[in-house]
């Protein structure tokens, strides 16, 4: 979620803090500015963002209470620095966390609820399943779960892309040195790299001759793909 602090509304700066405070997300929930004092609040907001408030000291003094249950008191140190009230620091991610049930998608923001949902997986892959329950039941524990499978899964994918591309990398390198092997020098470049376009070319007439489909091997396509396989070779 990226963000520009000059042009960005003050709900969208707040998703970005380190820490923030109960009274500031149930204003942002309410999608009224955080920054209002309280006889600045639109009335006919001023009581749902009262029952926010309620909502969201309750259910993080039993999130508190579990962590210490389980003996997490540094963890607490920085989630909770203070006690906690609605003016109190709280770390963002399990205020975020902690607000699941209160998403409503006519009300609350998008990119609000998108930062809340993202929280989930983050205190479900750090804190487990518990916290994320007392947060919002099974739905949030269904999310947190998908949330954090899909960010393995795009993390291994990435890892399978780059490995692809390094083994298309080297085997352009060995065939264009094996071609030139026969005195060619259309096969290598000056800068002693393999030379693209008769890569393209044998592999193009390669495929039209044994009725193979050129889809994805167009010449800009094979152009693209092939610079980057050989670019890979020397990422970390």
């Amino acid at each position: 979620m990226h963000l520009s602090f000059s042009k960005g509304s003050s709900i969208e700066r707040l998703i970005h803090y380190p820490q923030i405070e109960i009274k500031e997300l149930a204003r942002a929930l309410a999608n009224v500015d955080p920054n209002l004092r309280n006889d600045e609040l639109p009335k006919d907001k001023t009581s749902i963002i009262g029952d926010y408030c309620v909502y969201l000291i309750r259910v993080n003094r039993n999130l508190h209470a579990i962590l210490k249950s389980q003996g997490k008191q540094k963890e607490l140190d920085l989630l909770y620095p203070k006690a906690i009230a609605t003016n109190s620091p709280i770390e963002a991610n399990i205020l975020f966390s902690s607000c699941f049930i209160l998403l409503e998608k006519d009300v609350t923001p998008d990119f609000l609820i998108e930062r809340c949902t993202q929280s989930l997986s983050h205190i479900y892959k750090k804190y487990g399943e518990s916290l994320i329950y007392q947060c919002g039941g099974e739905k949030a524990l269904l999310i947190a779960k998908e949330n954090a499978q899909d960010k393995r899964g795009a993390h291994k994918k990435n890892e399978e892309n780059a490995s692809l591309h390094k083994i298309i990398g080297l085997l352009a390198i060995n065939l264009a040195m094996e071609k030139s092997a026969s005195g060619s020098t259309k096969w290598i470049n000056n800068a002693g790299s393999p030379s693209i376009e008769p890569l393209h070319r044998l592999l193009s007439d390669y495929a039209k001759s044994n009725g193979i489909s050129q889809k994805g091997i167009g010449k800009s396509s094979f152009y693209d793909k092939l610079r980057t396989s050989l670019n890979s070779l020397y990422d970390e």
